[in-house]
């Protein structure tokens, strides 16, 4: 007999999260799997929408970068089985469209197409196979709320096509894809890595984690770096990255503007600079390649950049968000 109920935390307005009860069906289609949700990570997607930034109707539910234990599968399923440890990617490919046929998925004009019955802040989800991948055996299994997140830090190195430069590269924002753009480069190239956020807890957190190659810029610092990546989330953080490209450098935007939309600063087109804006993860070629690097290189020691909070507690993590000093946050479900 299949559990019967699911808790959700949805989104009913700005600023307002709560956990509803849902029934959960006994029978699930024959493409689709049953997963117990273990963690999710906060995205900042996650914190646009809990701040009225993006509004698609409410109630909705939020989370996607969640990992847990197949619980039950459909008649038709064959890419994984009962007892697999996975971690979900939630963006949906058809494979048939213009974008797809390109190499460029994640731009598939499908891809508001939603094979699930929730996001990922719940105890259960019930989704089509094809989202799911499964894990190795990690360390620990909140690594798994790290490979979605991961994959996308990834596709920004790749897409942008950039090595760490001579004189070291500079990632703005230090949050959860700033950090883990940060293990990216420093796990997999040579090189310096210079790093800026308004919190400086968090740069400290990833030096005392690199002490030889992470290097903290500070406001009186005047250098320019052929390579920036910009992650703060905020057009005050394009602007710097603009500010801090040299002439024909890569600018490489992951964060994902919504209320507070950048404008071109007037002298930039000066530089002649390649820009790149980064969307997810790509064609979701990056998302094993994520599961792979989280277990050759991240450790007991990278967990201090972690915080974990339950599920009955959501509704506080993100009203307190800006307070709680790690990283990277985490929700469980336990």
């Amino acid at each position: 007999m299949l559990t019967s109920s699911n808790s959700v935390a949805r989104l009913i307005s700005p600023g307002r999260l709560i956990l509803t009860c849902d029934a959960l069906g006994q029978d699930l289609p024959r493409d689709f799997i049953r997963i117990k949700i273990e963690f999710c990570g906060v995205c900042g997607t996650d914190r646009s929408f809990y701040l009225g930034h993006r509004d698609e109707g409410y109630p909705i539910s939020l989370g996607h970068e969640h990992c847990g234990t197949i619980v039950a599968v459909g008649d038709g399923v064959t890419l994984c089985r009962v007892g697999d440890f996975v971690a979900i990617d939630p963006n949906f490919r058809c494979g048939d469209c213009h974008y797809c046929r390109s190499g460029a998925g994640h731009l598939c004009v499908n891809g508001a197409v939603n094979w699930y019955s929730n996001r990922g802040y719940a105890r259960f989800v019930d989704i089509k196979d094809t989202y799911a991948l499964t894990l190795p055996k990690y360390r620990a299994p909140h690594m798994g709320a790290l490979v979605e997140p991961l994959s996308v830090a990834i596709n920004a190195t790749e897409i942008a096509k950039c090595a760490i430069s001579d004189e070291g590269s500079l990632v703005l924002g230090a949050g959860g894809i700033g950090t883990l753009l940060i293990f990216t480069l420093l796990e997999t190239q040579e090189g310096e890595i210079w790093i800026y956020d308004k919190e400086p807890h968090k740069m400290a957190a990833l030096q005392a984690l690199y002490p030889t190659r992470v290097r903290i810029l500070e406001d009186t610092d005047d250098r320019v770096f052929s390579v920036v990546f910009e992650a703060t989330g905020s057009s005050s953080g394009f602007a710097l990255g603009c500010a801090r490209l040299a002439k024909l450098g890569r600018l490489i935007v992951v964060s994902r503007y919504h209320a507070d939309e950048p404008a071109i600063p007037e002298r930039l087109p000066w530089k002649q600079p390649n820009v790149y804006f980064v969307h997810l993860n790509g064609n979701g070629e990056s998302f094993p390649k994520a599961a792979a690097l989280m277990e050759e290189s991240w450790g007991q020691d990278h967990d201090y950049l972690l915080s974990f909070h339950s599920l009955s507690d959501i509704d506080k993590v993100f009203s307190e968000y800006g307070t709680l000093p790690a990283n990277k946050k985490i929700i469980t479900m336990e």
